[in-house]
């Protein structure tokens, strides 16, 4: 589903004028996006949503915010990509490579002296 919505440059005057305006719109956009998505998804996407808003609320501020919800999809991206990377280890018989590491005992600590 494609939503309509208002362009760049009326959200950034929205965000200097009526920050609260722009946060009903946000509210506003993510419920009709959930609701138009499959009823299987709704719940995860419901939940994902109130990750995010709780991270905002949380922020002292919008920077904070952004990175915040950054570090969150690429903490997503990455369990995706170990999954993935997990899986093909396995279709290929390859043991995990930092298990098999640990296991060898082939680490090495590194000690950093203070400054």
């Amino acid at each position: 589903m494609l939503l309509d919505l208002p362009d760049f440059e009326h959200l950034r005057k929205l965000a200097d004028e009526n920050p609260e305006e722009l946060d009903f719109l946000c509210h506003y956009y993510t419920k009709r996006l959930i609701d138009s998505a499959p009823k299987a998804y709704q719940k995860r996407l419901k939940g994902i949503s109130f990750q995010l808003e709780l991270t905002r609320r949380r922020s002292k501020n919008p920077i904070q915010s952004c990175i915040a919800i950054s570090k969150m999809m690429m903490d997503s991206f990455a369990e995706l990509n170990n999954v993935l990377n997990d899986n093909k280890d396995q279709e290929y018989g390859a043991s995990n490579k930092i298990d098999s590491l640990v296991d060898n005992n082939e680490c090495q600590v590194i000690p950093f002296e203070k400054t």
